[in-house]
């Protein structure tokens, strides 16, 4: 009988390179590790799972076969156009791409690959500090010369003229600003100058939507998403993405704002507590409404009526627009459509019935409508979040259990039919909400069928219409 070999999962990075090693070693293959593997380890980001490996000529396929067999992990995906090999298991993804050169067409989004040497690789990538390479030993490659420097004084370099490295690829300007956003980076000189000059090729047939919403999604969940956009604006990327932002700017505010729309909305995304996707991204559309809706009153106060439902119906369109989830979508103008509400809450005027319904309209996203209030308010000059706490907490107590957040209605459907003496309709559902919002008010007390039945036979004018 054969015997049956024990495949042993890796318990930490080192071991999966200890592999690559050896692997590579058995097989001849020239291969490195390079990219945001490298640059991060150099940087002490800790130890991530996403490796990537260059090959330099055949042995793509066979190094990651190899390491697939090793750990126990699924056969390699092959990408052919692009050169690439990829495994996942346990966590991580290994990829490797053989050594390539490549050029755009003007007309098209898709590159020319071709095999190339290490040092044509190299010199064809986005940044210098994504240009380090790195040997099994442990060596460290930097062919421009400049990588490491780069790396270590936090700035952001092509290595070829940067308006012919975005000519290439545009959506490296995107990458470039998600690496100011992500690490806190600054950009060399001269580059903000040629994504201005390149700026209107950010747009399909040169960028599919679906790169550039991967790269915002990026930048807006990075410790830095304020700089990120700055840098969107300063290239004149946000123009050609989000107009919609860029119309906040000069648009000025009264009461306790301090700043025009656009540096409050980046002000605010500073202040989101959590890197959580669709909490960013209602931030960063929270008055999205108030450039349409503008208007100064004859005392000189701007007004802005109607704005969170503006910037709610604008939020879906644009979001639509830019890829985004159903859900995603849903939720982020929900939040839009709620924004003000706790920032207009004060406890001496505020029943628990309005609460209640505040509880009830927000339902699970609570805590990020809380967020956003809050990143609203300290982006500012009001003197802190203080009401909007106490409301967070007045919310949990009456909310305990998620009766409110989550009600029944207290009558079934075969009820209300049989009060009213009707068939089944869309009627039902709308009687069963009214239901709800006078249990929320406080005019039965839940789970009091009785008293709910007796409320809606004082209101028959529910039971009509369609």
């Amino acid at each position: 009988m054969a015997e049956i070999e024990v495949v042993q999962p890796p318990t930490h990075t080192a071991e999966v390179l200890d592999a690559l090693r050896t692997a590579a070693a058995e097989l001849g293959v020239e291969a490195y590790l390079v990219g945001g593997f490298v640059r991060d380890r150099l940087l002490g980001r800790g130890t991530s799972k996403d490796i990537d490996a260059l090959v330099v000529g055949e042995g793509a396929v066979e190094l990651l076969a190899h390491i697939a067999r090793r750990f126990g992990w699924s056969r390699p995906q092959r990408f052919e156009r692009f050169g690439t090999v990829q495994v996942r298991g346990d966590g991580f993804v290994v990829e490797a791409v053989r050594a390539r050169r490549e050029r755009y067409n003007p007309d098209s989004r898709k590159p020319d690959v071709e095999p190339g040497t290490l040092e044509e690789d190299i010199w064809r990538r986005d940044f210098t500090v994504n240009a380090l390479a790195q040997d099994f030993e442990g060596r460290i490659l930097d062919l421009t010369g400049r990588g490491v420097d780069d790396l270590y004084a936090g700035v952001l370099r092509t290595p070829l003229d940067p308006a012919d490295t975005f000519d290439e690829d545009p959506l490296r300007m995107f990458r470039g600003a998600r690496f100011v956003a992500q690490l806190g980076f600054r950009l060399a000189p001269g580059t903000v100058e040629a994504m201005r000059e390149q700026a209107h090729l950010a747009r399909p047939p040169k960028i599919s939507v679906e790169r550039i919403h991967d790269e915002l999604v990026r930048l807006l969940t990075s410790q830095h998403p304020r700089a990120g956009v700055d840098v969107l604006h300063e290239g004149g990327l946000l123009t050609e993405v989000l107009p919609e932002l860029e119309a906040m700017r000069g648009v000025e505010q009264s009461g306790y704002h301090c700043y025009d729309v656009y540096d409050h909305t980046l002000h605010a995304l500073d202040h989101t507590p959590s890197a959580d996707l669709v909490t960013r991204l209602a931030v960063l559309l929270h008055d999205v409404g108030k450039p349409p809706t503008h208007a100064v009153a004859e005392d000189g106060r701007h007004t802005f009526h109607d704005h969170p439902q503006v910037g709610a119906e604008m939020a879906e369109e644009i979001l639509t627009r830019l890829r985004f989830s159903g859900d995603e979508i849903r939720d982020v103008a929900t939040l839009i459509r709620l924004h003000l509400r706790p920032i207009q809450y004060q406890h001496d005027t505020h029943g628990d019935a309005a609460v209640r319904r505040l509880i009830r309209a927000a339902g699970k996203l609570r805590a990020r409508m809380l967020d956003v209030a809050r990143a609203d308010t300290l982006a500012s000059s009001y003197p802190g979040t203080h009401e909007i706490d106490e409301l967070a907490e007045r919310m949990e107590r009456l909310d305990r259990g998620g009766g409110i957040s989550r009600p029944k209605a207290p009558l079934d459907g075969d009820t209300i039919m049989r009060i009213a003496g009707r068939g089944p309709g869309r009627w039902v559902g709308r009687v069963q909400d009214a239901l709800v919002e006078a249990m929320l008010d406080g005019e039965f007390p839940p789970g009091d069928a009785g008293a709910a039945e007796a409320w809606l036979r004082a209101h028959p004018e529910l039971l009509e219409g369609p």
